[in-house]
């Protein structure tokens, strides 16, 4: 039988719903580093993490004016974009003092009068009540605005082996208080990580589907250079995902969260000179169309089961 509606609430549907045209994300690295590379936790990072924070090294290299002025110049030429989110991506984008975040946002939004949005990513540990209250006043201006905060996991020992240096409660008590100034929440996710199979992918998406979040950005576990992961897989201490088990785990973690949980991302991105492994994960639009096959094989779509599950419990 033939889907007539969408298999999942993508993020593109939810903005052209909200501004009437395309909107697209001008991703930005504003020189913020992160409390698990400076010593203020520990050094290195998450073991997955590329030590340039962001999948694109040349953009990190510009100047934000020039970032933004490549970012939209790009979007509106590829993608036909007409208005524009401000996507603060690289490392731990709160880590620093309110005056000083506050300044950049600004200096940023004010780069063009075409965003429309304002996206922070972030780490649980790095926000509080007073940094909260500076970024919800963006609301009032009319901004859309999202902060994402990074789970991957809800397993506690997955993420002590990934190093992520905090645990599920911490990112409980994020997500909660963001929420407290009505701020839209996303979380992200990443599937294969070493040591978890099916079971636990299914747990995280139980995790996430009870938690009080807008949006989810769903990623395969990509192997980058210069990374602890790098050298577990040279050393085949680690494997990664094909793209069919991939493309079924998503389909069936969204198949346990909400139908109104916006998805935000299906595909990690990682630049093809950086990439090590899967080589499969650099062509996007082939990974969302066979998760898209997968939901049409199953005859299935987002929230499929999340309301089976309530009623069992």
């Amino acid at each position: 039988m033939k889907q007539n509606k969408p298999y999942y609430r993508s993020f593109s549907s939810y903005l052209k719903e909200k501004f009437g045209c395309k909107v697209f994300r001008v991703s930005l690295d504003a020189g913020f580093t992160c409390p698990n590379r400076d010593g203020t936790l520990g050094y290195g990072g998450c073991a997955y993490c590329s030590p340039e924070g962001s999948w694109n090294r040349e953009i990190s290299r510009l100047k934000l004016n020039e970032q933004v002025e490549k970012g939209i110049e790009r979007a509106e030429k590829r993608y036909g974009a007409q208005k524009f989110i401000a996507y603060f991506q690289a490392f731990t984008n709160t880590y620093a003092p309110v005056s000083e975040l506050k300044e950049i946002y600004d200096r940023v939004l004010s780069m063009s009068d075409r965003f429309v949005g304002l996206a922070i990513g972030t780490r649980p540990d790095c926000i509080d009540d007073e940094k909260l209250k500076m970024i919800s006043e963006y609301k009032t201006m009319g901004y859309d605005v999202w902060i994402e905060y990074g789970l991957q996991s809800s397993n506690e020992k997955t993420l002590e082996l990934i190093n992520r240096k905090h645990g599920i409660k911490v990112f409980d008590e994020a997500v909660l208080l963001t929420k407290k100034y009505e701020i839209n929440v996303a979380v992200h996710v990443i599937i294969g990580l070493p040591g978890e199979g099916m079971e636990d992918v299914h747990n995280t998406a139980n995790y996430v589907a009870d938690l009080p979040i807008d949006g989810v950005k769903l990623h395969n576990l990509n192997i980058v250079k210069n990374t602890l992961m790098a050298k577990w897989y040279r050393e085949r201490r680690i494997t990664v995902l094909s793209l069919d088990e991939y493309a079924n785990l998503a389909v069936d973690f969204l198949e346990r969260i909400k139908a109104d949980i916006i998805v935000q991302r299906l595909v990690a991105e990682s630049s093809r000179d950086s990439l090590i492994a899967p080589k499969w994960s650099l062509d996007k639009s082939a990974v969302i169309n066979y998760i898209n096959k997968i939901f049409s094989e199953r005859n299935s779509y987002q929230g499929r089961l999340y309301k089976q599950r309530g009623d069992e419990m």
